[in-house]
Formats: structure tokens, C-alpha cells, sequence
């Protein structure tokens, strides 16, 4: 099969939530485990609507950028030059064509 690391072997679990799935990816970075509970869950906890977790999730992801240049951690120049608040208006003004 080609892209294992896609792939987790979960036949010992009876049920998987997003924790497990964090686990299971070994994600460790507070900030990626929010924008990723954020986005597989975005709009189903029935407090905020799908567009603002996806904005919370963006906020999150840029935080753990910011987090990267602290700490030293050369994060190519490519992935730092996303325009935020262009993708903020853009998943706002999408949240209106559903």
C-alpha cells in the first residue's frame, strides 16, 4: 500500500476520537493538536459554526509558526508568507455561500 504513514492499524479499539487520532500521529505541539481538533470537528460541537473554528484553527497553526521562529526553528520563508487575514475573509465569505 502506498502512503502508510497515512494509515494506523486501530482493530484493538472499539471507538476512535480525536484524542486517539492525536496520539496515534504522535502529534505533540499543543498548537497543532487544537487546529486539528478544530478542523475535524469544525462546526459538529454546536457552540460556534464551521467557519469559526476553521478561523480559530488558522489562528492556532499561526501561533505555532510564530512558536517555530522562537524557538529558532527555520521554518521555510514559502510556508511563513501566508496572508492570515486573506484566508480569514476568505472562509468567512465562504461560511455564507453554503
Amino acid at each position: 500500500m502506498n502512503h502508510q504513514h497515512y494509515t494506523k492499524d486501530v482493530s484493538n479499539l472499539q471507538t476512535i476520537d480525536v484524542y486517539r487520532v492525536l496520539d496515534l500521529y504522535k502529534v505533540t505541539s499543543p498548537p497543532l493538536q487544537h487546529a486539528i481538533k478544530k478542523l475535524l470537528c469544525a462546526g459538529m460541537r454546536g457552540t460556534k459554526d464551521e467557519a469559526k473554528d476553521i478561523l480559530e484553527a488558522i489562528d492556532s497553526l499561526v501561533r505555532w509558526q510564530k512558536m517555530q521562529a522562537e524557538n529558532n526553528i527555520e521554518v521555510r520563508e514559502t510556508e511563513m508568507n501566508v496572508d492570515v487575514e486573506m484566508l480569514k475573509r476568505a472562509v468567512w465569505l465562504g461560511s455564507f455561500s453554503a
